[in-house]
């Protein structure tokens, strides 16, 4: 179970001043913005940016906002200069400096990815309160507008048409809030700070922070509890996370960003 974070604001305040650079991982949906009903209709408030942008200016931190979006969309949907992109669950990066990284074996399985998706668009085209987001490289099944009556059957069918499809199962099924994921197997979020630090920071004493809110982030966690700071977002959902420390919501880890960690590190 973890911790409330602003109940042990000394010892973060302890592990932050014993370092000297950091690397700041925010996931996007349910941590910095709250969700909405559509991925699209999305947008970050201009307090959130200022915040991200102040960040990003001081010259010890690393900004990296680490998404299961698409690269030109998070890039769009921030829009701030001297920050990282850890998209499609930080399949492709992008780094500051332009340097770009793709996983390699994700290319391997977009074939397999766009016949589900055009399997799927025939089978739910009547639905509208379903939406299915093509990411190029992982396809999201979004079903927070279903009817909850209607969730259990609409969800099965999609996994069905996956399970056809997939036979040789290289694809890993990521379950969500309201939002059922494929993408290749072999990666996750943890990969994927594991693939930043290798690349970049290996050899540097660097404290590595996470915030994120959903089960995708709980593999970064796992990677990152015994060597940095590692923090859920718990929205209206349990307290089930292997995380350290926990926060209720977008708006404490935007206080939290823009009161009490800079204020720290400043």
């Amino acid at each position: 179970m973890p911790s409330y974070l602003y109940d042990h604001l000394e010892k973060i305040k302890d592990t932050i001043c014993k370092n000297e650079e950091f690397l700041l991982f925010l996931d996007y949906d349910g941590t910095l913005i709250s969700f909405k009903d559509k991925p699209d209709k999305v947008f970050t408030p201009e307090n959130t940016k200022k915040i991200i942008k102040n960040l990003a200016k001081i010259n010890n931190i690393n900004v990296f906002i680490i998404t299961g979006r698409k690269l030109d969309n998070i890039k769009k949907l921030v829009d701030i200069n001297n920050v990282s992109y850890a998209a499609l669950h930080g399949m492709q990066i992008e780094f500051r400096n332009e340097e770009n990284y793709l996983w390699p074996r994700a290319e391997k399985t977009q074939p397999l990815i766009k016949e589900i998706k055009e399997k799927a668009y025939k089978e739910f085209k009547t639905d509208k309160e379903i939406i299915l987001e093509d990411k190029e490289y992982t396809l999201a099944f979004h079903y927070r507008m279903l009817p909850r009556g209607k969730i259990k059957v609409k969800t099965k069918n999609f996994l069905e048409i996956v399970k056809n499809i997939d036979k040789g199962e290289k694809l890993n099924i990521i379950k969500g809030d309201n939002v059922i994921e494929l993408r290749p197997y072999g990666w996750d979020k943890g990969n994927a700070v594991e693939t930043i630090i290798d690349r970049k920071y290996n050899g540097k004493k660097i404290l590595p922070i996470y915030i994120g809110d959903d089960t995708t982030d709980e593999d970064a966690f796992k990677t990152l509890n015994k060597t940095g700071i590692t923090v859920y977002v718990q929205n209206k959902s349990d307290l089930n996370t292997i995380a350290e420390y926990y926060l209720k919501n977008p708006d404490e880890v935007k206080n939290f960003l823009e009161k009490s960690f800079t204020s720290i590190i400043a």
